[in-house]
C-alpha cells in the first residue's frame, strides 16, 4: 500500500566487480541480443549511444581483489540484519554510506525460501520480472552475470562453486549445477542463474552519452508498487517524478553522485516504508492518494488489521561498472512485523517519524487512510 522511498529513488543500481582481468580474457559465446528478450518499448534498441568502448574505463586495484571468504559460513544461523532507518528522521536524505566488496550480496536463514520464491515469481511472470530496452542494457546485464558469478564462490564458498575448467557454477545448498556455456548466451538464461542464486534485484542505469543514466535492463522479483518494465527507458529525472519533492529536495544530489563514481566502487543506502496486508514482496500495484487541487482531506481513517502490516527496508548499494560504465543499482528487500518494532521499543519513534512527514509525501503514502490505527498501535493507546 505505501510506496517504499526506494521505488520512487527507483533506479540508483548497483554491481561489482572481481578480477576484471580474467573478465576481459575469458572466451565466452557470443551474446544473442536478439534472442529471448522482453523489450517492454518495442523492438530492441541498438545504440545510438556512445559505445563503451569509446569511453575511459576504470578498474582501481582495489576492486581487483577477491573479497574475504566467509570461512565455515552456515546461513541457516545468520539472522536477518535488523535496519531501522526511521531513526534517523529524515525524510528526504540520501544517506550515503560505504559498502565493502563483503557486504554487497547479503545472505541469511531465509536465503532457500527467498530463493524458491524468486524462481516460482520468474516462471509466472517472466514479463515483468526481466526486461531489457536497449543493447547497452543487455551488455550492462553480461558484465554483472560475470561479476556475480566469480563474487558467490569467493565469498560463500560453502554455499557456491565455479570450476573454470569446465565452465560449471554450482549451488550447494540448492543442490544446482550451472553450465555457464548454456547460460551465457542470452540476458534471459543470465537472469534465471541470478534470480535462482541470489535475493538481490537489480536495475541497470546506462550512460546515456549526455553526462546523464538511463534504465536499460532490470531483473526485479520484489518491487514495492510499481510495475518494473514501465520504468525502462526513464532517466533518473524520470523515475523520481512520482514522489513529491524527492526531486527537488535531493534530485540534484543523485545525480552528482552517481556521476562521481569511480569504476568498481559501491555505496550504499537504505530506504523504508509500511506494508500492509501482508509480507508479500511483490507489489506491482501503485495505489497512491493525491487530493485534487484545493481539495480538503477530511478523516479518512480504514480500520486496519495491523497483524498484517509490516515495515519494508529497501538495502540498496549503488556502483559503476568498469567495462560497460554502467551503474548497476541493487535492491535487496526486508520485512519486518509492525509488532516487532513496538516490542523493541522503537514504536514512538515510529510514529513520530510517520506523523513528520511532509504533507504531500503523506498524502501520497495514503497516510490518511491508515495513521490513526499505525499510530496508536506503536504508541500503545
Amino acid at each position: 500500500m505505501l510506496v517504499s522511498i526506494a521505488a520512487a529513488f527507483g533506479a540508483f543500481l548497483i554491481a561489482l566487480t572481481v578480477y576484471l582481468s580474467s573478465f576481459r580474457q575469458r572466451q565466452k559465446p557470443r551474446l544473442d541480443l536478439a534472442k529471448d528478450l522482453t523489450c517492454a518499448q518495442g523492438p530492441l534498441q541498438s545504440s545510438s549511444q556512445p559505445s563503451a568502448e569509446k569511453e575511459a574505463k576504470e578498474a582501481p586495484p582495489e576492486l581487483l581483489k577477491t573479497a574475504t571468504a566467509a570461512v565455515n559460513f552456515d546461513y541457516k544461523s545468520v539472522e536477518p540484519i535488523a535496519y531501522r532507518p526511521f531513526l534517523s528522521h529524515k525524510h528526504y536524505n540520501i544517506g550515503i554510506t560505504k559498502c565493502t566488496k563483503e557486504e554487497w550480496i547479503q545472505i541469511d536463514r531465509n536465503y532457500l525460501d527467498r530463493i524458491r520464491l524468486r524462481k516460482q515469481t520468474l516462471e509466472q511472470y517472466p514479463d515483468r520480472c526481466h526486461a531489457i530496452n536497449h543493447s547497452s542494457g543487455a551488455e550492462a546485464l553480461a558484465e554483472l552475470f560475470e561479476v556475480v558469478i566469480e563474487h558467490l564462490p569467493a565469498r560463500f564458498p560453502t554455499m557456491f562453486g565455479l570450476d573454470t575448467a569446465s565452465n560449471i557454477f554450482t549451488n550447494f545448498v540448492t543442490d544446482t549445477k550451472y553450465n555457464l556455456k548454456d547460460f551465457r548466451t542470452t540476458p534471459r538464461q543470465m537472469t534465471r542463474l541470478l534470480v535462482e542464486n541470489i535475493e538481490e534485484d537489480f536495475y541497470m542505469m546506462c550512460p546515456d552519452g549526455e553526462g546523464g543514466y538511463v534504465q536499460q535492463a532490470l531483473i526485479s522479483c520484489f518491487p514495492n508498487s510499481f510495475m518494473p518494465p514501465s520504468k525502462l527507458g526513464l532517466s533518473m529525472k524520470g523515475i523520481h517524478g512520482p514522489v513529491p519533492g524527492l526531486q527537488e529536495k535531493i534530485g540534484k544530489g543523485i545525480h552528482l553522485t552517481m556521476k562521481s563514481m569511480q569504476g568498481g566502487s559501491i555505496i550504499q543506502r537504505l530506504g523504508w516504508s509500511l506494508q500492509f496486508q501482508g509480507p508479500s514482496l511483490m507489489r506491482t500495484g501503485g495505489n497512491n492518494f493525491e487530493p485534487k487541487p484545493g481539495e480538503v482531506v477530511g478523516d479518512l481513517s480504514e480500520p486496519q488489521d495491523l497483524s498484517q502490516c509490516y515495515l519494508r527496508i529497501e538495502r540498496q548499494s549503488l556502483a559503476r561498472l568498469p567495462e560497460t560504465r554502467a551503474i548497476a543499482f541493487c535492491v535487496r528487500h526486508y520485512v519486518y512485523p509492525l509488532e516487532d518494532i513496538k516490542k523493541e521499543g522503537n514504536g514512538d519513534e515510529l510514529a513520530d517519524e510517520i506523523q513528520s512527514m511532509p504533507q504531500k509525501l503523506g498524502y501520497y503514502k495514503r497516510r490518511p487512510f491508515w495513521q490513526r490505527d499505525v499510530d496508536m498501535f506503536l504508541r500503545g493507546k
